[in-house]
């Protein structure tokens, strides 16, 4: 079976990243994305526990990665905690966590897309490719091609946001939002439903009123409410002191 060209065009792109042929084309892009896509899948499945290692053996895009999660973090007012993991391998290995919490779904949204600022790096990587190779030649650094294509590896596959970064605000709408969320594919779903019995008009004006209707509550946080602490409902009654009387015989 032949392969399609549109894959076929894809995949020289990707190939191209690596050998300087490619150009800053929105291909280019595609085939970087998706091999992206790609090789984090394949790393949770096959890799798993060992992802830490390659994060350490691609160190500058592992960098990078976390120093734009940091840089959003510190700039939207939250704090950072780092906390050091001992071992006889790998000695005061630290790691990053967000503390506190988010106080709404754009910060998520910037918090998880930060490293996204590293396409810029890719990007100057892959324009200036001949231009890098022209350097390495000329400075007589024979590994200098295989340095830039070791940098390409990590800024493309260690560098962008990851799975969990880009489900960051989905998650985080999903926790703050959850009767909002359900209203809204409750409306859509009676919405589809309703076209089918009625016709666009009706249910088209319906389902604007709806959705004004939810933006509405998100305004004014009407499902934000805390809840009381359940100790409160369940507190224990005292019991009343009893005289104990004692005999002497």
């Amino acid at each position: 079976m032949a392969v399609p060209p549109f894959i076929l065009a894809i995949y020289e792109a990707f190939v191209g990243i690596f050998t300087g042929a490619a150009r800053i084309t929105v291909l280019a892009l595609l085939a970087l994305f998706v091999a992206k896509f790609i090789f984090d899948i394949l790393t949770d499945w096959l890799f798993k526990g060992l992802k830490k290692y390659l994060n350490i053996l691609f160190f500058p895009g592992s960098w990078f990665h976390m120093l734009w999660h940091s840089l959003a973090i510190r700039v939207l007012g939250y704090d950072i905690r780092v906390s050091f993991h001992m071992s006889m391998t790998l000695r005061d290995v630290s790691s990053q966590s967000l503390s506190g919490d988010l106080k709404n779904v754009w910060h998520a949204l910037l918090i998880g897309i930060a490293p996204l600022m590293n396409i810029v790096i890719v990007v100057l990587l892959i324009h200036f490719h001949q231009d890098f190779r022209n350097f390495f030649d000329w400075i007589n650094f024979p590994l200098g091609k295989w340095l830039i294509i070791y940098l390409i590896i990590c800024f493309c596959f260690f560098a962008l946001p990851d799975f969990a970064d880009l489900l960051l605000p989905f998650t985080t709408a999903t926790a703050k939002h959850a009767e909002l969320i359900f209203l809204f594919l409750f409306g859509s779903f009676s919405f589809i439903i309703a076209i089918g019995v009625w016709g666009y008009f009706i249910p088209l004006i319906n389902y604007i009123l709806f959705c004004v209707a939810l933006i509405y509550l998100a305004e004014k946080e009407v499902f934000n409410r805390k809840a009381k602490p359940i100790k409160k409902g369940f507190e224990p009654v005292k019991k009343e002191k009893t005289q104990e009387s004692s005999f002497e015989l």
